[in-house]
């Protein structure tokens, strides 16, 4: 299990690299729908006349299907990452645990085969001579299923940090981001799912840190 556990803090690790360069050296594309900073966001909450314009430039389009290809990679990285936790989560020591550990594992993997699913919509509207409604609708009910799934299954991965020491601030950081993306979902407002994402980035290098450092301490508790 001290495998898995530094593993997982390898792996969150990378993961947190990758996206600090990505932010830094990805070309900012202007005038996103809704002020926001993620074109699939945009895509999916947007009206349809402002998805239109915002994809009439083929320099946008050109830039978010460069995005989608790294995406791919991006979406193994987090389904290896929740799938891992999944399993720490079944090993703890309560009856519902692997029960617990089984939802998690299936909320993970259902969401990057809706993370999947909503690329190969993206790129199938990238494509189309004329945006059309109904290609932003699948687009968009494929990004709903991704982000309440990966929601879910952060909720559910929050029971890995239910202790009695600090690491009850990473359980109260993950129900925060499951919380605040499902608001963001169900109330159509896409500033708060950006947010959840945000604040993702700020879990994953605590997770690197103590599950690479002390992975022993970790599995002491469970």
């Amino acid at each position: 299990m001290r495998i898995l556990v530094r593993a997982i803090g390898a792996l969150a690790a990378v993961m947190s690299v990758l996206a600090v360069v990505a932010i830094l050296t990805t070309p900012k594309l202007k005038k996103i729908p809704l002020g926001l900073h993620m074109p699939a966001l945009a895509i999916q909450f947007a009206p349809f006349n402002e998805i239109e314009t915002f994809l009439g430039s083929q320099d946008v389009r050109n830039q978010i299907r460069k995005g989608l290809f790294g995406d791919y990679f991006f979406i193994a990285m987090y389904w290896l990452l929740f799938v891992g936790m999944s399993v720490l989560l079944a090993t703890r020591s309560h009856a519902w645990a692997v029960w617990a550990g089984v939802v998690a594992a299936a909320c993970a993997t259902s969401a990057a085969i809706f993370d999947v699913v909503e690329n190969l919509r993206t790129a199938a509207l990238l494509e189309a001579v004329k945006i059309q409604p109904e290609l932003v609708d699948r687009v968009a009910s494929a990004g709903f299923g991704k982000w309440l799934l990966i929601s879910l299954a952060t909720l559910v991965l929050s029971l890995v940090f239910v202790r009695r020491d600090w690491l009850i601030l990473l359980a109260a950081l993950y129900v925060l981001i499951g919380v605040t993306c499902i608001y963001g979902l169900l109330l159509r407002q896409p500033r708060f799912v950006e947010l959840s994402f945000l604040l993702n980035l700020v879990g994953l290098p605590v997770v690197a840190i103590f599950f690479s450092g002390w992975p022993q301490k970790l599995l002491d508790q469970l």
